[in-house]
């Protein structure tokens, strides 16, 4: 039996697809990986299109997997809001483009992730060198479920679960569940971040309150450098987040190093609500090219502190691994992965 699988990631600002072939459960052939930076629906019909005429294959794609940086609803629409006019995609699209009919499965984003944290674990990658340890338990728990948390923190702020389960007949079954606990209310975490949540809601007259997603996001990232600034009445070349974040490595810019910080601090108080909901013994992990980029970083900041910063529940929140991985196509394998065991 052959397949033709293909697995794209929409993201932000780049798309990426990579194609497989499929024999009698084996992988025969593989794809070089394309990408284009893209920012409208016409240029992701074009890339589509012109990668599959440029993929040899002696069959026509028969799975795919594509994922999108936005809510995908019902797996069928998904509205991209960081694009020109902020387009819809729908399914109809991506089979007029040709998509296999039948069996073209649209997900966010961070589900093509968790796929790729379960492909890590097929192919023992996690104790490679694109795994890295952030925190290990002193004393690890022995649990029968081994519940995960994906965390991607970086232009935009994704979130994920992978959910373990025994079915009554004894079967284990693991589903990722894509997460939007990003765009709750964030409350400050002491009086300067209420300084500088106030001075960002100053220039927001539309907005009552700010979400973890505009602290954690390359947006989040600059506005904070520059409310940090302004709080201490400092003038500055101005720097985008890119900019901001490698000013850290130099240790010369202390308000870089700060608003990493709070970036940081941010992505362990959302991951600590979300911990202290799934209770995941089996890891927590930090992924996507921000996190690659920023790895030496996480280890100083204070993400940990504030993960483990719980009045009531810390002695739970301490029984939780923490991971960053360090493998750049984790979405697009991901897609692969869930093409050859789920589709």
């Amino acid at each position: 039996m052959k397949n033709f699988n293909i697995s794209i990631d929409v993201g932000g600002t780049h798309t990426r697809l990579r194609a497989e072939n499929i024999e009698n459960g084996k992988i025969v052939f593989a794809s070089l990986e394309y990408m284009r930076k893209i920012n409208s629906k016409e240029e992701l019909r074009s890339f589509i299109t012109s990668s599959l005429n440029d993929i040899v294959s002696d069959i026509k794609p028969t799975h795919c997997v594509i994922g999108f940086a936005g809510a995908v609803i019902d797996h069928r629409k998904v509205k991209i809001t960081n694009w020109k006019n902020t387009p819809t995609v729908i399914l109809e699209d991506l089979i007029e483009w040709g998509l296999p009919e039948n069996n073209t499965t649209m997900v966010n984003d961070m589900e093509l992730a968790g796929y790729g944290i379960l492909d890590m674990e097929d192919k023992d990658e996690m104790n490679s060198n694109q795994c890295e340890i952030l925190y290990k338990p002193e004393f690890p728990a022995k649990n029968r479920v081994n519940n995960k948390l994906v965390i991607a923190p970086g232009t935009g702020f994704g979130t994920a679960s992978i959910i373990e389960f025994i079915t009554h007949s004894g079967e284990k079954v693991k589903n990722v569940l894509s997460s939007e606990i990003q765009h709750i209310q964030i409350l400050a975490m002491d009086d300067r971040h209420a300084e500088i949540i106030e001075i960002m809601l100053s220039d927001k007259p539309e907005r009552s309150f700010l979400n973890y997603e505009d602290f954690v996001s390359g947006n989040g990232l600059f506005e904070t450098y520059e409310a940090l600034l302004k709080l201490d009445r400092i003038e500055q070349k101005e720097k985008d987040a890119s900019e901001i974040a490698n000013s850290t490595m130099s240790g010369i810019d202390k308000y870089a190093i700060e608003a990493l910080d709070i970036f940081y601090r941010c992505v362990g108080r959302i991951t600590q609500a979300m911990a202290l909901m799934i209770q995941p013994y089996g890891g927590i992990y930090l992924c996507g090219a921000s996190t690659i980029n920023n790895a030496k970083f996480i280890h100083q900041s204070s993400l940990m502190e504030e993960l483990h910063n719980c009045l009531i529940r810390q002695q739970l929140l301490i029984q939780f691994p923490v991971y960053i991985i360090t493998k750049s196509d984790i979405n697009i394998a991901g897609g692969l992965w869930a093409g050859r065991n789920i589709i």
